[in-house]
């Protein structure tokens, strides 16, 4: 056997490997620094110039600067052209085509009111059911009856009171409230003089005014105001003239019995 002498042995021996910096698996080589002035240390960049490095680059040329030019005027009225094409009817239970058209015709209408600065009166879910059938003409009158569960005789009792008075006038033909009794006194005090047949009584009820023998009913609303009836055919229907004064609204009401006559 031949003896390696102890020179020759630690050159053939492979020196320990140099630890390899951290984020560069696999590098078996350690970076090479570059020249530098001695005595002088690297600083490391700032944030700024972090950003501008990362920061993309922006087109200088095509971008709109100042104001931007105004939005065309809204057209807010009319059926939307969306459902203008639409001709199929939508699946239950969404309404049929002809009330989806209705109802946005309607949304358009009070939209354009609140851009316009008119605050609409409170309406609850049944005057606003009846709100609607007024705005639409009476054509969805016996589907706005079959859903409120009125007769379509009593939803157009609703839709007349509402035409002269508002939801006020509605909510007083569908479920009138009582007045005090020293309110009601005076109705009647101021349209006594008034009255054809004054030797007649006058019924006062807990939330009205009647007087059977002109056919004049008046009602006393939420509001305040005297919401004038006429007798018709034996059904005492809302006629045009409420009124706070209630000797005013009572001549509305005798106005609406000769007229009718």
């Amino acid at each position: 056997m031949t003896t390696i002498p102890p020179a020759r042995r630690a050159a053939a021996e492979p020196s320990p490997r140099t630890p390899l910096p951290a984020g560069n698996p696999g590098n078996d080589t350690a970076p090479v620094p570059g020249p530098r002035t001695a005595g002088a240390v690297p600083s490391p960049p700032t944030p700024a110039e972090d950003t501008a490095a990362d920061a993309p680059l922006l087109p200088a040329q095509g971008v709109r600067t100042g104001p931007l030019p105004p939005l065309p005027p809204l057209d807010l009225h009319g059926t939307a052209p969306v459902l203008d094409a639409v001709t199929a009817e939508p699946p239950a239970p969404l309404p049929d085509l002809a009330v989806l058209r209705a109802l946005v015709r309607d949304a358009a209408r009070r939209a354009a009111a609140l851009l316009q600065g008119h605050v609409p009166e409170a309406h609850d879910s049944v005057t606003d059911v009846v709100r609607f059938t007024v705005g639409s003409g009476g054509a969805h009158l016996e589907a706005a009856a079959a859903h409120l569960g009125l007769t379509p005789l009593r939803m157009r009792q609703l839709t007349a009171a509402y035409h002269h008075g508002g939801p006020h006038g509605a909510a007083v033909c569908l479920s009138p409230r009582p007045a005090d009794p020293a309110v009601l006194a005076g109705a009647e005090a101021s349209v006594r003089p008034l009255r054809p047949f004054p030797g007649t009584p006058v019924e006062l009820r807990p939330d009205r005014l009647v007087d059977p023998s002109a056919g004049v009913e008046l009602r006393h609303g939420p509001d305040g105001r005297w919401y004038p009836y006429a007798d018709r055919h034996g059904v005492r229907q809302p006629v045009a003239g409420p009124h706070r004064d209630p000797a005013r609204a009572y001549k509305a009401a005798r106005l609406a019995v000769r007229q009718h006559r």
